[in-house]
């Protein structure tokens, strides 16, 4: 179980809250809310009771970005021989982006919080066997070819995205990022 506990005013919080459409689903709002004096909470929760997938052309950009941005950062962990901290880069922030791509692509958005939940019975087996071949233990030449393997799958989520949105990328920068994981075998 995750909890998630931001403080803000009463005013400007909860008039957010019904723009978090899209991505965050609460089946049952009333479960969500803690404390509500005033019933505006509550209601505004309600409006988040149906499930809405993320837009698909703004999310895809977003991740696509995402993902090169926090790849180039794993290369230059790995470059000064952080092991450690590439492993969990590489399991806790690049995994979650690639996984929600790979959702978005293939119309399975309804665990999109926790994009690991139910993978298993919502992916391609295929996807499944992409998203192995990015996980290692936290040793150096594993993690190495993990975050390659990685790569080289957010890549071709991305050029997917790409022909499928018409999203734009960044030929370039991915080269650096490739030739940045290369360099360290």
């Amino acid at each position: 179980m995750r909890g998630e506990f931001p403080v803000v005013a009463a005013k400007p919080g909860i008039d957010e809250v019904p723009a978090w459409a899209g991505m965050v689903h609460l089946p049952r709002p009333e479960d969500a809310v803690l404390l509500d004096r005033t019933g505006r909470l509550t209601e505004a929760a309600r409006q988040l009771a149906r499930f809405r997938p993320p837009e698909a052309v703004a999310t895809a950009r977003q991740l696509t970005a995402e993902l090169a941005n926090w790849t180039l950062m794993l290369a230059h962990v790995l470059a000064r021989g952080e092991t450690g901290r590439a492993h969990a880069l590489l399991h806790t922030v690049v995994a979650p982006h690639q996984l929600r791509l790979c959702r978005l692509l293939r119309d399975s958005t309804a665990h999109w919080l926790t994009p690991s939940r139910a993978m298993e019975r919502d992916l391609p087996a295929a996807d499944l066997d992409r998203y192995v071949s990015t996980t290692s233990a936290a040793r150096d030449a594993e993690v190495r070819a993990a975050a390659r393997n990685s790569w080289r799958w957010s890549r071709d989520l991305a050029a997917e995205a790409a022909d499928r949105w018409a999203v734009p990328l960044s030929r370039g920068l991915h080269e650096r990022i490739s030739g940045l994981l290369e360099a360290g075998r």
